[in-house]
């Protein structure tokens, strides 16, 4: 069984109001469409040495794409 006071930092004897803003500060941290994103700098430095994008490669795939499903003329 979950402790559900321990989960939103209440105590037992905590009023209502309290609880509900605590669970309301709990859902703002855990809900993904409250989080705030994460540091594309942050990602950039996680990224390996190795790994690079081309762009000029990303172009070049999505044109394709777009003629393999819409044929060459638009």
């Amino acid at each position: 069984m979950h402790d559900y006071f321990h989960i939103l930092g209440v105590s037992d004897g905590t009023p209502a109001d309290e609880i509900r803003r605590a669970a309301r500060r709990h859902l703002d941290r855990s809900h993904p469409d409250f989080r705030k994103p994460p540091d594309r700098r942050l990602l950039a430095t996680r990224a390996p040495d190795d790994v690079a994008i081309d762009f000029v490669d990303m172009v070049a795939i999505v044109e394709r794409m777009q003629t393999a499903f819409f044929g060459s003329e638009r």
